[in-house]
């Protein structure tokens, strides 16, 4: 009976003790997640993606006389885009990916970073980086696409010449 007794309670420490390490690696997280500003770079996303679907209405040609039915568009993709992947949706998964990702020592170690005049700094320049490295990626896009296009269709026409000889 002792025994039995003895090894509930090494269980029940053990689950108190794992509970309590994953309370403050969760209290963490939601700290990480605050001081990194994470739903303010969810908006800076929006605008991102904003000036993309602004762009759209130059890649489709749209006329003067059609931009009240593309604004109508825009707006519906916009709500989407604001619906589907707003912060509040978003952050259980991020908190869940950092969870899987990261010891509650690497939290400790990003907190001490961020925290810092270097962290604070990467911080608030970090959307204007990403802005300016996703502008030029879609520059670097705009000549790569036509040539894998190219390539594609040279692929698709070997191998239909192969299908032929067979």
């Amino acid at each position: 009976m002792k025994i039995k007794t003895l090894a509930a309670l090494i269980l029940l420490s053990v689950s108190i003790s794992s509970n309590a390490q994953s309370d403050s690696k969760q209290a963490k997280l939601n700290e990480l997640v605050n001081v990194m500003n994470m739903d303010s770079m969810v908006e800076t996303m929006y605008v991102q993606m904003e000036a993309m679907m602004k762009n759209m209405s130059t890649q489709l040609g749209v006329q003067p006389s059609e931009q009240a039915i593309f604004d109508k568009y825009y707006q519906r993709m916009s709500e989407v885009m604001k619906e589907d992947m707003s912060w509040e949706k978003m952050e259980p998964g991020i908190v869940d990916i950092y969870t899987r990702n990261f010891s509650e020592e690497e939290i400790d170690d990003m907190l001490t970073f961020y925290k810092s005049e270097t962290g604070k700094s990467l911080l608030q320049k970090m959307p204007s980086v990403m802005q300016e490295s996703m502008q030029m990626s879609q520059s670097l896009m705009q000549t790569t696409v036509p040539k894998m296009q190219q390539i594609a269709q040279e692929l698709r026409q070997a191998l239909e010449e192969s299908r032929k000889t067979q």
